[in-house]
Formats: C-alpha cells, sequence, structure tokens
C-alpha cells in the first residue's frame, strides 16, 4: 500500500505527477469520460457578477487547464498558477504560450500549503481543482489561502467526494478501486499513481466535513455543491 501519511503525501503527489506529466491531459480526459471540462467550468459560473480585474491564484495548476479556463472570463485580469511537479509545470508553460496567454498567466513551483512569497491579501480569488487531498495538511492550506486573500476574497475548490446514493457510491467505488488503477496502469505505465488517487479519495473529508474546516480556517458565506451525481463537489467561501 502507497503511504499517504501526512509526512509523505506531498513528496508522494510531486513523484506520482512528475511520472505521469507527459499524458496526464489524455489520461484525465479518458478517466473521467470528458466530464473534467464541465467541472473546470463550474469556476467560471461561480465567478462573482459585479467583479472585474480579478487578480487569482490557482493551487496544484497542474498542466494549468484552470488557469487557461479561468482566462476565458474578461473579468480575470491575471492568473498565478502554482504546483509542485515541474514536468508538469513545464507542459503548462508550453500550453499558455501556445495559446498566447503569458501576460495572463504566470506558473512558478510553489508549495500550496505554505504559500511561502506569496503576499498578504493580495488576490480576489483563490481555486484549487482536484488537489488539495494531495496537500500535506488542508487546515494549513486553507489558513495560508485566507492570510493571501482579500477581505472578502473568494475560494473555489473542486474536489472527489463519495456519492450518498448506495446504487451510484458502491459501482463508482468499484471502479475507483479496481478498474481505475488497470486502466492507469495500461494507459500510463504507472497504476501506482491511481491507487494513490483511489486511497486520497477515501481518506479525505468533504461535505459538511470539508466545511468545517473551511469555516475553522476563517471562511464563511459556505457552499457545497455536489457535482455529477456526488462523485465531485464544489466548495465556496469568503474570506472574513
Amino acid at each position: 500500500m502507497i503511504d499517504t501519511s501526512p509526512q509523505r503525501k506531498q513528496h508522494s503527489s510531486e513523484q506520482i505527477f512528475d511520472q505521469i506529466a507527459g499524458r496526464y491531459d489524455l489520461l484525465n480526459q479518458l478517466l473521467s469520460g470528458g466530464i473534467d471540462r464541465k467541472w473546470r467550468n463550474q469556476f467560471l459560473k461561480a465567478l462573482p457578477a459585479n467583479q472585474s480585474e480579478l487578480l487569482a491564484l490557482d493551487l496544484a495548476c497542474g498542466t494549468a487547464d484552470v488557469p487557461i479556463t479561468l482566462c476565458r472570463s474578461p473579468k480575470i485580469k491575471h492568473v498565478t498558477g502554482i504546483d509542485l511537479s515541474k514536468e508538469m509545470l513545464k507542459i503548462g508553460q508550453t500550453k499558455v504560450e501556445n495559446l498566447n496567454l503569458q501576460q495572463r498567466i504566470t506558473l512558478q513551483a510553489g508549495d500550496g500549503v505554505t504559500l511561502d512569497g506569496l503576499p498578504d491579501h493580495h488576490f480576489d480569488l483563490v481555486t484549487i481543482s482536484f488537489g488539495i487531498r494531495n496537500f500535506s495538511s488542508a487546515s494549513q492550506s486553507l489558513s495560508s489561502i485566507h492570510r493571501v486573500l482579500k477581505p472578502g476574497g473568494q475560494l473555489l475548490i473542486m474536489e472527489f467526494s463519495l456519492p450518498e446514493n448506495s446504487l451510484i457510491r458502491l459501482p463508482y467505488l468499484f471502479y475507483f478501486r479496481h478498474l481505475l488503477p488497470k486502466l492507469g496502469n495500461l494507459l500510463s505505465g504507472h497504476g501506482d499513481a491511481y491507487t494513490y488517487l483511489n486511497q486520497t479519495v477515501e481518506g479525505f473529508p468533504y461535505g459538511d466535513d470539508f466545511l468545517a474546516l473551511m469555516q475553522q480556517a476563517g471562511f464563511a458565506q459556505l457552499l457545497a455543491t455536489a457535482q455529477t451525481f456526488g462523485i465531485a463537489t464544489l466548495y465556496c467561501g469568503r474570506a472574513v
């Protein structure tokens, strides 16, 4: 079994994503059935209605899909994306340059838990897409996010969750536990990466439990919205 303890989780995550970086985008589309794009679009729908010139920070940005998606909105002035995986960032930077978005997106290596080097009360928006469960401490990350957000700034997190309906939950868990690692190994040669995915998802708080972590970190106006029968959840909050 892969070690998913806090002291090993972040290092394991960096190694795994470096290994699968070259095929990550393709695998995401194939293994999610294309739903990953729909989930990212939820960030656009959740943007504040009466604000513009927004400075955004995307954590665990990977190959820059979320920063690129955010830049489809004229409300977004600039997105800073940070990730521990240098291989993922290399691919992301190529995508950004191919789309001529260098003036609106900056990618850099960084720790999503401590957010070292990022200024206090600077960002209007922070996003994380399927990344916070890989952090060594979700609670510490949420506190750091609160620090870098402006008062009233928005936090949007999309993360895997477990469906409440047993008719969906049981086949979902069978897919996650048994089929996904085999498919991941077949397509990427790194089945351990998808075993790790299963273990981090099943052990991570979701729903009201995750909202409680956000509240403890200083967020209010909390909302959790189930996506695709509950296999993912969009969490929203405001820094107060």
